[in-house]
């Protein structure tokens, strides 16, 4: 009987790191040296690890945060840290839902590896679901973001500035050119590039895709070989159609694998048993916003499709979608920093898991971006329990900002609806609603 293979076993063990008294500026040039996206940070003072990411960097940045100042002195992550020797299967048992990022220590306490809960994840999953899927399963709409290759590299990397959109695809027109990435950020502060310069300048050439037809099995494999963090996905016609990190791939084959396993019944080994007991657990980690603790994309994917179902099957009672966005959200940032502005997005998600009933189901899209699904409801229903979300939105107090608002959205699912359809009504009502003046509901015909 084989054994059963540890955490150390499939974790990084050069890790590159850094002490908190150090600089931002060193950690810049340890990153861009190292070629890396992130940097281990060791507090002898907390005795502690954190990670300092790109997207932090670009943060600091948007915030005139000066690179001289010692990291100590600003916020990064914290990673939870584990004994070296514990079990694959020991892991997933007691990982939560705050443990994304795990370092491996030794008894001494000294770091040894570094493992991600997508490398626990991957390390379990079934070869059958890896090879049968492909990457059109779990896609449903474009997540991209898109710049002309002619704006100046300063502009750009100010629509990176968020988790979702951590990169940016560069057009010629309406043909993609290339793209920049939260790495390519790091060496362009760790050379101190000119960022009034264009972004074709800088940007990476030609653009590296893969089809939608790919097997997951075989993504896998591209972006371990490529060391990629996420895949550019496109069509027959070669056609951007979205984009897929690593950890947004791992969380979806977790989704599909739980619905193969309750769906066949399939005859589980000792680690898919611990696996299944784990569900729910492994399943917030799957499907669950960090920042908002509201659902994220995989998990709105998952409803939506149930959703559509049952209306197309049963041909019952109709469903609404509302999104929403905080207005002027880009302001707030600049004025009072990212630190408040995380502030408004969980009150904001706060209000709204008050207030939505138990059957309803709240996500967060992206970046300052949340749609709900209100199963069993018809747009006029829709759109009083949106203008009662918006009124309490707007009533928050905070202390240094007066009053934040936000607006919504709302289309009625159709016969004729795909996804996509349904989902751009309601992004073009909310459209509509900035138009108007912000602050209000705007209904999708």
């Amino acid at each position: 009987m084989s054994q059963i293979p540890k955490l150390i076993d499939i974790a990084t063990k050069d890790v590159v790191t850094i002490n908190d008294t150090q600089t931002i500026k060193e950690a810049i040039t340890l990153m861009y040296q190292e070629n890396h996206r992130d940097v281990i940070v060791l507090s002898q003072t907390k005795k502690s690890f954190g990670i300092l990411k790109a997207n932090d960097l670009i943060r600091l940045k948007a915030d005139n945060i000066s690179f001289d100042t010692p990291i100590q002195h600003i916020k990064y992550d914290t990673v939870f840290s584990i004994n070296y020797e514990t079990s694959i299967q020991e892991a997933v048992q007691n990982i939560s839902s705050n443990c994304t990022c795990i370092c491996l220590v030794n008894e001494e306490q000294a770091l040894c590896g570094f493992v991600s809960y997508y490398d626990i994840i991957s390390s379990v999953d079934p070869k059958l679901l890896l090879e049968k899927r492909t990457l059109s399963d779990l896609l449903i709409s474009s997540y991209i973001k898109r710049a002309s290759s002619h704006l100046s590299t300063k502009e750009v990397i100010a629509l990176m500035d968020d988790n979702i959109y951590d990169c940016v695809i560069l057009f010629e027109e309406e043909k993609a050119v290339g793209i920049i990435t939260t790495k390519d950020v790091v060496k362009l502060f760790g050379e101190a590039k000119d960022l009034e310069q264009p972004i074709s300048t800088y940007m990476t050439s030609p653009l590296q895709t893969i089809k939608h037809t790919t097997t997951i099995a075989q993504s896998l494999k591209f972006i371990q070989e490529q060391n990629f963090k996420r895949l550019i996905v496109e069509d027959y016609d070669g056609n951007i159609v979205g984009q897929i990190t690593q950890e947004e791939l791992v969380g979806r084959i977790y989704s599909k694998w739980a619905d193969f396993m309750r769906d066949e019944k399939l005859h589980l080994s000792s680690v898919n048993n611990l696996l299944q007991s784990k569900a729910l657990q492994l399943e917030q980690l799957a499907t669950v916003d960090k920042l908002t603790s509201l659902y994220n994309r995989v998990k709105f994917e998952q409803k939506l499709k149930e959703e559509i179902s049952r209306v197309q099957r049963y041909n019952s009672e109709p469903f609404s979608v509302v999104l929403f966005d905080v207005d002027n959200f880009k302001q707030i940032n600049d004025t009072y920093g990212h630190i408040t502005g995380d502030i408004v997005l969980q009150r904001i998600a706060g209000v709204v898991k008050n207030t939505i009933r138990t059957t309803d189901l709240a996500c967060r899209w992206g970046g300052e971006e949340f749609i709900i699904i209100y199963p069993h409801t018809n747009i006029s229903q829709a759109h009083e329990a949106s203008e009662k979300i918006r009124k309490l939105i707007h009533a928050l107090t905070f202390d240094s900002i007066k009053n934040v608002s936000c607006s919504f959205g709302i289309a009625q699912f159709q016969t004729d609806d795909t996804l996509q359809s349904l989902l751009a009504r309601a992004d073009q009502a909310m459209y509509q609603a900035k138009k108007e003046g912000k602050n209000r509901v705007e209904i999708a015909f």
